[in-house]
């Protein structure tokens, strides 16, 4: 059989995909940024619990990076806070709340998009995802009590 554009039966094109794929990429961005900010936040024994989900959120960016280039594009360039640019200050608290809004919102995004793909590997590779957002949850909701 010749290869059907997925758009045909009602799927994301592959152009809607991209797309899809470089905005979850930014999304995923925000997320290493803010378990960043718990570490920043954080006593040292919290920051060094909270570092194996900022690596994990790097990981994920690099997959999405990935993914965007077998598709023949590229991915956005990461936005790199200059030498004078100040980071925001959070307690720690605010900056569990912004993370778990995050995965929240990830998990949201990720969830709507699996009914549009035609793409199994995409599709494997996204419940993944999945499931590593729901560990994050579980674990900053661990933090916030």
């Amino acid at each position: 059989m010749h290869e059907v554009d997925p758009g045909y039966l009602g799927y994301w094109s592959g152009e809607e995909v991209v797309v899809f794929l470089k905005s979850l990429l930014e999304q995923e961005r925000i997320g290493t940024r803010a378990f960043a900010d718990i570490g920043y936040a954080a006593d040292l024994h919290v920051a060094d619990l909270i570092l194996e989900s900022e690596l994990d959120q790097g990981s994920i960016c690099i997959l999405l990076e990935n993914e965007i280039a077998k598709k023949g594009e590229v991915a956005p360039a990461r936005r790199k806070r200059s030498a004078h640019e100040r980071r925001a200050e959070f307690t720690l608290e605010q900056a569990v709340a912004f993370a778990r809004s995050n995965q929240a919102d990830l998990l949201k995004t990720i969830e709507n998009a699996l009914l549009n793909i035609f793409d199994s590997e995409l599709s494997s590779l996204l419940l993944t995802m999945m499931q590593l957002h729901r560990k994050q949850i579980v674990q900053l909701e661990i933090l916030r009590k």
